[in-house]
């Protein structure tokens, strides 16, 4: 496509982001209680949604189940699952290449959603819907019929894919037969209600989808202590995912996990380093560093060290922030003003070892929003967790090592999470690292930038 056509259709979908934007903010606000086998269930515990980019913008009054929500969910849940199976799969995929249609034509107003809802850049909203579209074609087009349904899943999500993960989960649960629980996060439901809304206007029976916020840990444990439910997905980072993970469940439980890591890259002998810098910012920085595959991590030999991280810092100065919504913006507010004491409280505790950023964005026009400019840490202490733990915040730790066997062996130290990636010309260093890297999805000389939620591995797990 010729420059003058690729800035043609930039400026075309800008505007029609910006129509959807502006279309859904001015929206009547509207009460969004739990929706359960076809009935919308009201709490009375009403608590409004302020949109991370600025706390002045409220577009929802949401209602905080009750205790025994999760489990009435999953009653109804389990009470379609026998009609819902019987059907033939060529109607089940019928029915959601309809839902396909209707997800692209609302392709901005989701995209908007996730924004207002998160913060996140206009880039990743619009592939949050893209890639929900995406997963919803890939299941319609697999051959589902040799499977057989399980049941009842449940499809717990965080801010860090909104839509495109917990909705590409339950649309491959259900059109392999099984319906759903869905328990995305208080901070930001609207996407999968949204979403909701989508599959009822397309006909879903009543009871294959039911939506509730979590209330908190303790709807997570109702799920999966529940004997109907037959498998968990999980998506996002924080306590609420690690407290997950712990859970003593039944063994018969399947579980898929896209629960976010440090994604650490590798650099070793990689050639030309700028390229490989400005990678490595968009991995780490773009929306903050908050989505799923968002890298924190940097591994480098002492060698490369100075080289390395004098071109990361060069490529890390231009990641815009601001509010989101703006042109060129690639790094928007973090979740939450929680979110902003956190990132405060580490970025205190690696000390002189910040070389860049790590304060609060002083710009006009942010006041009302956690906005930080990303943070890089190089020389950190052992006591130091940011090492070795990932935050999902805005801090990338560049750890330098003798060797590369060394860089190997901190990378096996490392919770990697969803990935792993390496930039080197060395065909035997990109061997090793094949051979010893722990991580789903391996990368060789690119960083996380392009990776998307629901990667096919996992969705692949309904289908099997």
């Amino acid at each position: 496509m010729p420059d003058s056509e690729k800035d043609a259709h930039a400026a075309n979908e800008d505007e029609l982001f910006q129509r959807a934007f502006d279309s859904l903010l001015e929206t009547e606000k509207k009460g969004y209680p739990s929706f359960v086998g076809g009935m919308m269930v009201a709490s009375g515990n009403d608590y409004e949604l302020r949109s991370p980019i600025d706390k002045s913008i409220i577009f929802g009054n949401f209602q905080m189940p009750e205790k025994g929500t999760v489990a009435a969910a999953v009653s109804a849940a389990g009470s379609a699952a026998g009609n819902w199976s019987s059907k033939a799969s060529s109607e089940r995929t019928e029915l959601f290449r309809d839902v396909l249609k209707r997800v692209r034509a609302q392709r901005y107003r989701l995209a908007a959603c996730v924004m207002i809802s998160t913060g996140m850049a206009m880039k990743d909203c619009l592939a949050e819907a893209d890639r929900l579209a995406e997963v919803i074609e890939n299941a319609c087009d697999a051959n589902v019929s040799k499977g057989s349904p399980m049941g009842v899943w449940g499809v717990i999500s965080g801010h860090n894919s909104p839509l495109a993960s917990p909705a590409g989960f339950s649309s491959c649960a259900m059109i392999a037969g099984n319906t759903v629980v869905s328990v995305p996060s208080n901070e930001c439901p609207m996407p999968m209600f949204m979403f909701n809304n989508i599959l009822s206007a397309a006909g879903l029976p009543v009871g294959v989808f039911n939506i509730t916020v979590a209330r908190g840990p303790e709807s997570d444990r109702e799920l999966v202590d529940d004997m109907t439910v037959r498998g968990v997905a999980a998506s996002g980072s924080g306590d609420r995912m690690e407290e997950l993970i712990f859970l003593p469940v039944d063994d018969g439980l399947k579980f898929i996990n896209e629960i976010k890591g440090m994604n650490p890259i590798v650099v070793y002998k990689p050639g030309e380093m700028k390229g490989v810098a400005s990678s490595i910012a968009e991995s780490a920085f773009r929306s903050s560093g908050q989505r799923i595959y968002s890298c924190s991590k940097v591994i480098v030999t002492n060698e490369e060290r100075e080289k390395a991280v004098s071109a990361i810092l060069e490529a890390v100065k231009a990641v815009k922030v601001g509010d989101p919504a703006e042109k060129g913006v690639t790094a928007g507010p973090l979740m939450n003003e929680t979110e902003l004491m956190r990132f405060e409280k580490y970025i205190g505790e690696a000390g002189s070892s910040v070389v860049f950023g790590g304060r609060k964005a002083s710009a006009s026009g942010l006041e009302n929003g956690s906005y930080v400019t990303p943070a890089v840490v190089v020389g950190l202490t052992d006591d130091c967790e940011l090492g070795s733990f990932d935050t999902g915040l805005p801090i990338l730790t560049i750890v330098s090592v003798p060797n590369f066997d060394d860089a190997i062996e901190e990378l096996m130290n490392t919770e990697c999470g969803l990935s792993a990636s390496i930039f080197s010309k060395d065909s035997n260093a990109v061997a090793k690292f094949k051979e010893f890297a722990d991580a789903p999805h391996l990368n060789i000389n690119k960083g996380t930038e392009d990776m998307l939620p629901a990667m096919d591995a996992e969705v692949r797990n309904f289908l099997a």
